[in-house]
């Protein structure tokens, strides 16, 4: 089964933000000025590729330490509601 990648055209909230689990980085990004600025069918984890490459454990993450960048916001935004027809189907 072929998943497709969620674009910045498909992120609801005004505003997208980032944070690491590793290290507290965070940033907050206006989703209009991203579509602006890098189209509207970028796909949103390219975009945390592109915002990672500027942190040293993302490009060369050690043994013990890697970078946790990532948007909370995509978990809850994407994920199906269990009362919703095909739950169980799409685990």
């Amino acid at each position: 089964m072929k998943t497709e990648l969620k674009t910045l055209a498909h992120f609801t909230l005004p505003h997208m933000e980032l944070n690491c689990s590793a290290c507290g980085r965070k940033g907050r990004y206006n989703v209009a000025r991203l579509i602006e600025k890098h189209g509207a069918d970028m796909p949103i984890r390219d975009f945390i590729d592109l915002i990672g490459q500027t942190c040293p454990r993302w490009v060369r993450p050690s043994k013990w330490e890697s970078c946790g960048l990532g948007c909370n916001d995509l978990i809850y935004m994407f994920s199906p509601l269990p009362g919703k027809d095909g739950y169980s189907d799409e685990r």
